[in-house]
C-alpha cells in the first residue's frame, strides 16, 4: 500500500512538470522572457486591413489596422515571437512573414504589397539620442521605384541632402533636428533638387531626446500631397 502511495505521488509530480513544460514551450510570453519590442505599420494596397496576433490572440490596439496606421507596441521573445499578420477578422496568416529579431531590440515591421503578395520589411528602431536635439527617421512606404534624397530645413536654396537614395520599403538614417521648433523636410528624386509634388513635410516641434519615425505613403485619392504618419518611439 505504501509503495502505491509513493508511486502515485511520483506520477502526480511528473504530471505537474509535464504541464509546466508544455506551458513554457507553447507560450514563452507566460515565462516572462519577452525581451523585444515590435510594432507593425500597414502600408498595403487594395484596402487591406490587418490584425496582428500574438500567440494566437489579437490584443488591444492590434485589430483592424487600416492603411497608414500602426499597431500597438508589442513585447515578444526574440527567438520565438509567435506573431502572425492576418487580414482583419481572419484566422489565416498572410504568407511570407519570417522575422529575425535580437534580444533587447526594438523594431518596426512595414507591411506593403497586397494580400496575395505581401512584403514585410523589418526596420531596426534603436538609436542613441543626442543630449540636445530630437531625432527623426523617414520610411519610404510609397510605390515609387525612384529613390529619394531628403533635405532638412533647406531654407530658400536646396543644396546638400541630409540623406540620399532612400528607396521603396527602406528607411533613412536617423537625423538630428533642432528641438523646440518646427522642422521642414523636402523630398526629391535622388540627384535632383526639385521638390516632389506633395513632398514637403512639416515636423512638429519636439523636446530634446525625442525619437520619431515618419512613414510616407502614396497620396490619398484626390490629393496631390503624400500621406504621412508620425510614430513616436515605443517605450
Amino acid at each position: 500500500m505504501q509503495g502505491r502511495r509513493i508511486t502515485s505521488a511520483i506520477l502526480a509530480l511528473a504530471s505537474t512538470f509535464v504541464i509546466m513544460a508544455c506551458s513554457d514551450d507553447d507560450d514563452p510570453i507566460a515565462t516572462g522572457n519577452d525581451n523585444t519590442t515590435v510594432r507593425f505599420f500597414n502600408a498595403t494596397s487594395g484596402g487591406l486591413s490587418l490584425d496582428i496576433a500574438e500567440n494566437g490572440t489579437v490584443g488591444p490596439g492590434n485589430s483592424n489596422i487600416t492603411f497608414n496606421n500602426s499597431s500597438s507596441c508589442i513585447r515578444v521573445n526574440d527567438t520565438d515571437p509567435q506573431l502572425a499578420v492576418r487580414p482583419a477578422n481572419s484566422t489565416t496568416s498572410l504568407p511570407g512573414f519570417a522575422p529575425v529579431f535580437t534580444a533587447n531590440g526594438s523594431y518596426t515591421v512595414l507591411v506593403t504589397g497586397t494580400q496575395p503578395e505581401p512584403v514585410f520589411t523589418t526596420l531596426n528602431d534603436q538609436v542613441t539620442t543626442p543630449a540636445t536635439g530630437a531625432v527623426i527617421r523617414i520610411i519610404n512606404a510609397t510605390s515609387s521605384v525612384t529613390p529619394w534624397d531628403i533635405y532638412l530645413n533647406p531654407g530658400t536654396t536646396v543644396s546638400t541632402p541630409s540623406a540620399t537614395a532612400v528607396g521603396r520599403n527602406s528607411a533613412s538614417p536617423f537625423l538630428t533636428v533642432p528641438a523646440g521648433q518646427t522642422n521642414t523636410l523636402h523630398l526629391t528624386n535622388t540627384g535632383q533638387t526639385t521638390v516632389l509634388t506633395g513632398g514637403t513635410i512639416t515636423v512638429p516641434s519636439a523636446t530634446a531626446g525625442t525619437v520619431r519615425t515618419i512613414v510616407v505613403t502614396n497620396a490619398p485619392a484626390g490629393s496631390m500631397t503624400l500621406g504621412t504618419k508620425i510614430l513616436e518611439a515605443c517605450t
